[in-house]
């Protein structure tokens, strides 16, 4: 009896909260690429969650980052997100420093590398899933010259250093089910970009997909392009300046799992990958998976000297790098 009079109460009961309060989460993890190794990392973050029926997951969230790895690189970072901002308004910050063991780099590919950057990036939205993208960002890059690729030279080139300001005017429809643990849904951007200099300018689209096949299987799809100037800096090839999801091109977990990070760019990049997804086991906070993938990059530079030693395929020939894991 008691329960049949509590029954009508438990449905009609709801999250009426308006504002969480801010909170405090902090854990190590650790990362491993082939340029940088293992990386043993830790994260603190200052966030307020969203309502349980939010698209996003995090109301407000400042994370504080950092780590070393086993090859001597270090990593720095300070990243604030805020999709809840205000009414139609997200924004988006993040100050990063870091170190390389290898950064392949134009005229310095395999070197020791600093690079410090920091963006901001303010969304608003002007129709249901519709959203247009401002992005600003600085970045500073150093890597010291290689004697040994240009060792052929009389006058060998100096360091390399390189100051590049990018500004980003993107389209955005958002047709996912949520931003978190995406299930079904597409995410379609086009934009454009313009340097320091003229030959930074140049444009970019990139389009994923979602589909649940059944309730732990799950399918995923991207496809991508960019192209830039002809004498664009090295940090405009690099990077694909996606919304509020800016990634290295050319190899490396963001872009070809089966190459370096950024082993290939050039003037112009397509990117294309695929992977499936079988959950076997899911837990509060996370499952544990099967996966499947292909991934497929592409670059080219047509007007980039031949013999020039670095990281442009001057063939144009896709790269592509199936894979499996846990």
């Amino acid at each position: 009896m008691t329960a049949l009079l509590l029954l009508p109460f438990t449905l009609h009961a709801q999250d009426t909260t308006q504002t969480y309060p801010w909170r405090l989460s902090y854990f190590p993890y650790l990362t491993a690429s082939p340029n940088d190794g293992v990386m043993a990392m830790g994260r603190v973050l200052f966030f307020r969650q969203s309502r349980w029926d939010d698209r996003v997951s995090l109301h407000s969230g400042v994370a504080i980052e950092g780590g070393y790895s086993t090859k001597d690189s270090w990593l720095a970072r300070v990243r604030g997100d805020f999709p809840r901002i205000a009414d139609g308004w997200r924004l988006q910050v993040i100050g990063e420093a870091a170190r390389f063991a290898e950064y392949n780099a134009a005229n310095a590919f395999g070197q020791r590398a600093t690079r410090q950057v920091v963006s901001a990036e303010l969304t608003r939205a002007i129709g249901p899933s519709v959203y247009v993208a401002l992005r600003g960002s600085m970045a500073h890059l150093s890597v010291p010259y290689d004697s040994n690729l240009l060792a052929s030279y009389s006058s060998p080139p100096s360091d390399v250093t390189e100051n590049a300001a990018r500004g980003r005017l993107a389209l955005v429809y958002d047709g996912r089910d949520r931003e978190y643990d995406t299930h079904r849904g597409v995410l379609v951007q086009f934009g454009v970009f313009v340097g320091s200099r003229n030959s930074q300018t140049g444009g970019y689209g990139l389009a994923s997909g979602w589909l649940s096949l059944d309730e732990r299987t799950r399918l995923t799809a991207r496809v991508g392009v960019q192209s830039a100037g002809a004498h664009s800096s090295d940090e405009t090839r690099r990077t694909m300046p996606a919304w509020e999801d800016e990634f290295v091109l050319g190899g490396g977990s963001e872009s070809n799992r089966g190459l370096s990070i950024a082993q290939y760019r050039g003037r112009d990049n397509a990117l294309a990958s695929a992977e499936v997804r079988r959950d076997l086991k899911v837990f509060p906070g996370g499952a544990v998976a099967v996966l499947a993938f292909v991934d497929a990059t592409r670059s080219y530079c047509s007007d980039c000297f031949q013999g020039f030693p670095g990281p442009v395929d001057h063939s144009g020939d896709w790269k592509v790098s199936p894979g499996a894991g846990v």
